[in-house]
């Protein structure tokens, strides 16, 4: 999978990989490369005094590094079991290569402010690039991680001086191109030409061509035939990645509100399923006739839910705060932790 793909999917959706629970596992376990050393000291005795040398030096840093691991402490509830798998690169002369995965790494992690301080997030940052990096690349990774706070407090102003939406809820042309202007003349002034190109590029296409179907949209002057081809044109000037995804998405979105139409209207699984093989293949079908039947299963425990929760809030005979006891050991009782939270979460919904 290219980095650019890496970088559509993880946006939208969330790939996990437990780094905390493999990285303990990792600190606590040697390597198969440390594991054979002893051995080969002990054939080439000249050696060994200096493999010896070596282990302990390299055991003292797995246990300083667990000793950081501890002393941060678990991750926030957002961000366990989505670690974003990322390495980082150096060139030959041992300075750090811009690429996308450093941009993967800050955003996953800024993502949980408001449930950590920023300072423990950021701790959390360094520690990850000091496990790959050392020397002038680290001291740059953590420059630029830095620049990259900066520029997302910056962001945040040029948002907050936005200019209101008109009366539609549009916001004009003309004023959108102002500010990924000034978003431009921020990201030039914070980050090189080579950081840049690898953390943005994909972003200012997409901001370009976002703008450029906003003004044939907002064009007075064009009827729908022509609006038609002038989007048409304008897609064909996106990179074939670019447009692949984007027809993905259109046909995934035009497939949910088919098969979405079809089950108000009483449509069978099996129909659904058919409709579904012919545009995604079997495999894609059946997955989604899986969640179908898990979504069924959840919506049906949560009506169960509300109708126990209701009859214990109508019962006349017990307090307050016995109908709250007895609604949160319900909760407990019937959902795990995770799906307690959302059941909380949906309370005053259901």
């Amino acid at each position: 999978m290219s980095v650019f793909h890496r970088r559509l999917i993880y946006c939208a959706a969330v790939v996990a990989v437990l780094a905390v629970i493999v990285g303990l596992h990792r600190l606590t376990q040697p390597d198969q490369t440390t594991a054979a050393i002893p051995e080969m000291a002990t054939v080439s005795n000249p050696s060994a005094s200096m493999t010896n040398s070596r282990l302990e030096t390299n055991n003292q840093f797995h246990t300083n590094a667990l000793s950081q691991t501890l002393k941060l402490g678990v991750l926030p509830a957002s961000l366990q079991g989505a670690e974003p798998s990322v390495a980082f690169t150096t060139d030959e002369q041992g300075n750090l290569v811009p690429e996308p995965d450093l941009l993967i790494l800050f955003d996953f992690y800024l993502s949980a402010l408001g449930e950590e301080p920023l300072d423990l997030l950021l701790s959390r940052i360094r520690q990850t690039l000091g496990d790959q990096l050392e020397g002038h690349a680290l001291a740059q990774a953590q420059d630029l991680l830095q620049r990259y706070v900066d520029y997302r407090m910056a962001l945040g102003d040029i948002e907050g001086s936005a200019t209101p939406a008109t009366s539609d809820g549009m916001a004009s042309v003309s004023t959108l191109r102002e500010r990924f202007q000034q978003v431009t003349a921020l990201r030039q002034e914070l980050f090189s030409q080579a950081e840049s190109d690898a953390f943005f590029q994909l972003d200012n296409v997409q901001d370009e061509y976002m703008l450029d179907r906003l003004a044939i949209e907002q064009d007075p002057y064009l009827n729908d035939q022509q609006r038609q081809q002038a989007i048409a044109s304008l897609d064909q000037t996106l990179p074939e990645e670019i447009r692949a995804v984007r027809q993905r998405v259109t046909r995934d979105a035009e497939l949910y509100a088919i098969t979405d139409s079809m089950q108000r209207a009483g449509a069978g699984a099996d129909e659904i399923y058919r409709v579904r093989a012919e545009s995604l293949g079997h495999t894609a079908a059946a997955n989604l006739e899986a969640l179908d039947q898990q979504r069924q299963e959840w919506d049906q425990r949560l009506s169960d839910y509300a109708r126990e929760r209701n009859a214990i809030r109508s019962e006349s005979g017990l307090s307050r705060s016995d109908r709250e006891a007895a609604v949160n050991a319900l909760i407990e009782e019937g959902f795990t932790e995770l799906e307690g939270k959302r059941v909380r979460a949906l309370d005053a919904e259901l």
